[in-house]
């Protein structure tokens, strides 16, 4: 009897049992359906669009190298619809698989109301008590939102991978990509591992179980309880092309930061509106409300070529454990409060901190510290970088910070800072600066153009050659060590100075 169902159940999708791997879902009763079989590799699950279903889809059954189990829509009209009201862990559930792609679907989770409904998820990748290699999970293009009120929480909201109860798991080959993740309660897009991690000793460091080939590209992450991104357990990960909006909006939070990764690189990315709407006890702003954080127990962390806009401030770098940060060829402009935040203060364990060639840009009306919250910057080198202020700028209470030295830095109405013996002061003379806007090609980054130094700038051929510098600016343009200029944008023109 149970052979005989299973044949039926074949025959609801699929005019014969040609087409056995082609399932197409037009109704409700099959879109229950598909999450009661097995699926093989090569199989493909296709929702018919401008459809809505109700419920989590959770299919079983993994795919294999070039030949993955697709999820994806088909005919015309608009995305199909997953509403899992609330009522589901997900609306997309992908429990102990590999080779997995998703596509092309509008996924939500929510009962309506603002309130905390649980953990909950719009599409979720779970490892659970089985151990392996899990490898090639793509989503891609999928309009995730509503997912939970507007509550916190860090494992929990739109697109989301995890591992839990495993001991020696991980992931390889996973991609997320040009998805729209909005209105999300909890984080926008995020991964956790139960049995991964870094570990830094005193001159070496040990990673286990860190997830390879990670990519993370082209999604609009906008309006989260928490953190939009939260990038984890990695090697050489790679989170670019977002755009980070509005994050944080029921605790406080980064727009994207790194935690037990190595070499993770975060670039060409534009995070914006991380303001939040209180102030702590002591009347100072609110902790974590940058756009881009390099957290504590990481290693060889880049954040670079992003623009950082309308945020309290640009950049945190905890004080924690962590080595190697490089925070280099970002602009920074109008951010509110302060440009660098210094977390967990009362540490002093960041080690080889390298902040150089950003541009730091403040318009008129901002009272912005350099060094948010009156942190102490700790173990820090600022090279070739732009501090500009069209007010006057401060430094804050704690500036002069530990073991931390200023060389090569411009500075527009704001006096150097006291270690920097080599300071140029001077207007940079940019060709059309505070101009950038919002939402920007984040391919060429074109809309910054206006950063560039004119012709007499004295940031020409000005920088300190900083070796291993990346080769590029924040336009793409080829740096030459020997004749680079200050600042994140090199200067573009015949005549130089």
């Amino acid at each position: 009897m149970r052979h005989i169902n299973y044949i039926l159940g074949l025959l609801m999708f699929l005019p014969g049992l040609c087409q056995a791997e082609d399932y197409r879902v037009d109704s409700q009763k099959k879109f229950d359906y598909i999450s009661t079989i097995e699926l093989k590799p090569g199989d493909t699950i296709l929702l018919k669009r401008g459809m809505t279903f109700t419920g989590m889809l959770a299919p079983k059954g993994s795919g294999t190298e070039g030949k993955p189990i697709r999820i994806g829509a088909y005919g015309s009209g608009k995305r199909p619809v997953i509403r899992a009201k609330g009522k589901h862990l997900a609306g997309v559930l992908l429990k102990n698989l590999s080779y997995w792609e998703v596509h092309s679907l509008e996924v939500t989770n929510t009962d309506g109301s603002d309130k905390d409904q649980g953990t909950l998820f719009g599409i979720y990748v779970l490892v659970e008590k089985k151990e392996g290699t899990y490898r090639h999970v793509y989503i891609n293009d999928c309009y995730v939102h509503h997912v939970n009120g507007m509550v916190a929480g860090k494992r929990r909201g739109g697109i989301h991978v995890h591992m839990r109860k495993v001991k020696n798991s991980k992931f390889d080959d996973l991609r997320i990509t040009n998805n729209r993740v909005e209105q999300i309660g909890g984080v926008g897009i995020g991964n956790s591992s139960s049995c991964g991690g870094v570990k830094l000793l005193r001159n070496d460091y040990e990673a286990e179980n860190l997830w390879t080939r990670v990519y993370v590209a082209g999604n609009r992450v906008d309006t989260t309880g928490r953190n939009n991104i939260i990038a984890r357990v990695s090697k050489d990960a790679i989170y670019e092309h977002n755009v980070l909006a509005n994050s944080s909006r029921r605790d406080t939070g980064h727009s994207i930061f790194c935690f037990n990764t190595d070499g993770i690189k975060i670039q060409y990315n534009e995070a914006y509106g991380n303001v939040g709407n209180k102030k702590n006890k002591d009347g100072g702003g609110e902790s974590d409300r940058g756009g881009f954080d390099a957290d504590y127990n990481c290693i060889n962390t880049f954040i670079q070529y992003n623009y950082s806009h309308d945020n309290l401030w640009f950049c945190g770098i905890m004080k924690r454990p962590t080595r190697n940060v490089v925070i280099r060829y970002n602009v920074s402009e109008n951010d509110r409060e302060g440009i660098y935040f210094y977390g967990f203060d009362r540490n002093k364990q960041a080690e080889n901190v390298h902040i150089y060639n950003n541009t730091h840009y403040v318009r008129k009306g901002l009272h912005v510290e350099v060094f948010a919250e009156g942190r102490t910057p700790v173990n820090t080198t600022f090279e070739n970088n732009i501090f500009y202020f069209e007010d006057k700028g401060e430094w804050g209470p704690k500036a002069e910070g530990i073991n931390t030295v200023f060389r090569n830095n411009v500075y527009h109405n704001i006096l150097p800072h006291p270690s920097d013996s080599q300071a140029i002061v001077a207007d940079p003379k940019f060709v059309r600066a505070g101009k950038a806007g919002f939402h920007i090609n984040l391919k060429t980054m074109d809309a910054l153009r206006g950063y560039r130094p004119r012709a007499g700038s004295l940031c020409i051929d000005a920088a300190i050659p900083i070796q291993n510098a990346g080769g590029i600016d924040i336009l793409k343009k080829a740096v030459d060590p020997d004749s680079a200029d200050i600042g994140a944008l090199e200067f573009q023109g015949i005549n130089r100075r």
